[in-house]
């Protein structure tokens, strides 16, 4: 009986099956970072997707610049200070013809021509830059420059011309991020930001729909531009103008109706993804995301998200393939060498083919590929 008897197949089904799970998402560019990952996974109630930089590129760029060429490289100088996409593609722009690019974009606000380059003129020296939940601001060259949401302006005491006001609502409607640009107390311009949507995005939300999870898109946008995501049969809410800091309160919100998992890159999903029950940061993010986060997606690709979920439910099954297989054994051959209808040389072989059986069965991949 202590011959036949395999407990070491018992202790082994759960860490070998998710020993393969991590080798497994290794392969695909999915480093887990915390061996529990599976488990919580399994449990998961909520999908959280942050909008800017997940579902879309992150990539964004200039599609119209209403301003002139001077105030468009102050708010450049400014804007390099910020680690927000729309505050990089404003920072790589100079107006080369900003007026003919803004009555392009007017009449084809799909252009892909950007209406911005390189104009050549030195770059302005920054001082006092400050970060808003809507928009940064600092002095370039001495002069004070705000680059942002109407809302910051008017925080501000500045002064907000309709014609900015209506540039900015007509750019939300058609998807874009529009920011206004001012100096010295009042908005003289706006310029336009296009993103990306990201190639798969739509499949990754269904499978995941479809797998019994909520799926919920979190954006600091206005709602118009997150108009693609409201109206997607496959996401059941869209939180939007949530500021930075306003994202992690919304991640601990939906915490009380169920495990939450996020998703996110950049600094400014850190925090929502600390927050998060589980997080999961895509490659293109920042080192602090990744730091935050339990599961990160190497190579920047979102379909990976869904694959995490379906080497969990995998690893899941896995493990109780091999408990079930090990009970059984033990529960048939312990009860027959009790009885002495074993021997002992039959006794060592079959407790030997168990534990070998648990660990053929742990090192097979999880998923078909």
């Amino acid at each position: 009986m202590l011959i036949v008897s395999c407990p070491c197949a018992l202790g082994l089904a759960t860490p070998l099956a998710v020993a393969a799970g991590i080798r497994d998402a290794l392969e695909r560019s999915i480093v887990i970072f915390d061996d529990t990952v599976f488990e919580r996974l399994r449990g998961a109630d909520t999908v959280v997707f942050d909008k800017t930089g997940t579902l879309t590129t992150g990539e964004m760029r200039v599609v119209s610049a209403d301003v002139d060429d001077d105030l468009l490289r102050l708010a450049a100088a400014v804007e390099e200070r910020s680690a927000h996409p729309v505050g990089q593609a404003i920072a790589a722009a100079r107006a080369s013809d900003g007026a003919t690019g803004a009555a392009d974009a007017a009449a084809n606000p799909d252009s892909a021509s950007p209406a911005v380059a390189d104009g050549g003129q030195d770059p302005a020296s920054v001082t006092d830059f400050e970060s808003h939940a809507r928009g940064v601001s600092g002095v370039a060259d001495g002069v004070e420059v705000v680059v942002g949401h109407p809302a910051l302006f008017d925080e501000r005491g500045w002064a907000v011309p309709d014609g900015v006001r209506e540039a900015v609502a007509a750019a939300r409607d058609v998807g874009r991020v529009p920011v206004a640009v001012g100096r010295d107390g009042a908005a003289e311009g706006v310029v336009v930001v296009g993103d990306e949507l990201r190639e798969g995005w739509e499949e990754t939300v269904t499978e995941l729909a479809d797998s019994g999870v909520e799926v919920v898109v979190l954006t600091g946008d206005d709602e118009r531009a997150a108009t693609v995501f409201s109206e997607h049969d496959a996401i059941s809410s869209v939180f939007a103008g949530v500021p930075p800091e306003g994202k992690a309160e919304t991640v601990e919100r939906l915490k009380t109706h169920g495990r939450t998992v996020m998703v996110g890159d950049g600094t400014n999903d850190a925090p929502a993804l600390a927050a998060a029950d589980l997080g999961v940061a895509l490659g293109g993010g920042t080192a602090m995301a990744a730091d935050a986060a339990d599961v990160a997606i190497v190579d920047d690709d979102l379909g990976s998200v869904a694959t995490v979920f379906e080497l969990s439910r995998a690893a899941g099954r896995r493990v109780k393939g091999n408990i079930g297989w090990a009970f059984c054994y033990n529960a048939v051959a312990i009860p027959l060498a009790v009885t002495g209808l074993l021997n002992p040389l039959f006794a060592a072989v079959a407790m030997g083919a168990s534990s070998l059986l648990v660990v053929t069965n742990s090192s097979r991949a999880l998923l078909d590929d």
